[in-house]
């Protein structure tokens, strides 16, 4: 292998490094990145020795690389690029190790001056407070996928709202009640609803909510009507504001659910025969309850007596732990996922 034409004898390489990335960096030729992955990695005993060296300690090239010259990769990668000489310095302890490290061609003097080393000494703090950032920003950023992955999973309408009252994300269930514009909306970038009472019970809502009043730690609820005349949407505002034991997020989050009655999901018979150990009859007059048939209505689709159809129902009844007909229809939308 050869320097590469555009890396002239004696430019200075600079890399930040990781025993990922190896040497890989900003100049580093393509076919030297290439070849350090596929097979110099594994025994890149420079890289070893600086991650098994103590944090922030600058160390000297010609004391790592010359400890070791008649090696494969000496021979086979450091050579020929030009790296036989350069400033070394672990980042950061753990299981992933990043280091920084400047890497130039061997000459007459060393390139670990005086000079260079406190240069490099003093770009160590600021490194280190670079990843440390980069790392928070990554388990933040992660942290975000998850919890809108969980409000994805919802299956009521789930808004996330910032301070200032702006909408930053929607769930599916959302967009399909702001779609349908009955009540519920957004407005130059915020929610809404349709009535000026409902309007006010939200706006103070959210204003409790993203300023941490006294009294709303769980949240208000209030109800929604609707212009198309159907059941009223149900409105809980909640305080998303999270303390960690080292910092707190100050930015004011609030979580508006909304719930739709008309859309309420029937339980699937197999959950209700896993859960209460019904029989397949039982499982399906109490599907048929719950989309709101009465008893002669089942009796005559199932080709059953009513007489039949009552036995089941009081064995619902002791499997479900409910009494009435009302109760038992409301526990079983419940438990719906």
């Amino acid at each position: 292998m050869s320097r590469a034409p555009s890396t002239p004898p004696g430019e200075v390489w600079y890399l930040q490094t990781g025993r990922a990335d190896g040497w890989v960096g900003a100049i580093i030729p393509p076919e030297a990145a290439q070849s350090y992955a596929q097979h110099f990695s594994r025994i890149d005993h420079v890289l070893a020795a600086v991650e098994g060296g103590p944090v922030g300690a600058v160390r000297a090239g010609g004391e790592l690389i010359a400890a070791k010259p008649i090696t494969e990769f000496h021979a086979g990668w450091i050579r020929p690029y030009g790296l036989e000489d350069g400033l070394f310095v672990r980042l950061n302890s753990g299981t992933t190790t990043s280091c920084f490290v400047v890497a130039s061609p061997r000459r007459s003097e060393s390139f670990a001056t005086p000079e260079r080393v406190k240069l490099m000494s003093g770009l160590v703090p600021h490194l280190r407070q670079a990843l440390r950032t980069q790392d928070k920003l990554a388990t933040s950023a992660q942290g975000t996928t998850r919890l809108l992955g969980a409000v994805e999973a919802i299956r009521h309408g789930v808004v996330i709202v910032e301070s200032g009252c702006g909408v930053v994300h929607l769930n599916t269930a959302a967009e399909r009640i702001v779609r349908a514009g009955d009540g519920i909306g957004i407005r130059s970038g915020r929610i809404a609803t349709g009535s000026t009472q409902a309007e006010r019970r939200l706006n103070g809502a959210l204003h409790a909510a993203l300023n941490e009043d006294a009294g709303v730690r769980h949240g208000r609820s209030f109800l929604c009507e609707r212009p198309s005349g159907k059941r009223p949407y149900v409105i809980h505002v909640l305080p998303l504001h999270r303390s960690t034991c080292d910092e707190t997020l100050n930015d004011a989050t609030a979580l508006v659910l909304v719930i739709d009655p008309e859309h309420e999901n029937q339980p699937a018979p197999g959950l209700l025969r896993q859960l209460y150990n019904l029989t397949n009859t039982e499982a399906e007059i109490a599907l048929r309850l719950t989309r709101g048939d009465d008893l002669k209505q089942i009796s005559d689709e199932l080709s059953v007596s009513p007489w039949t159809v009552r036995t089941h129902l009081q064995h619902l009844f002791v499997k479900t732990d409910t009494h009435r007909q009302a109760e038992l229809i409301r526990h079983l939308l419940a438990i719906s996922p």
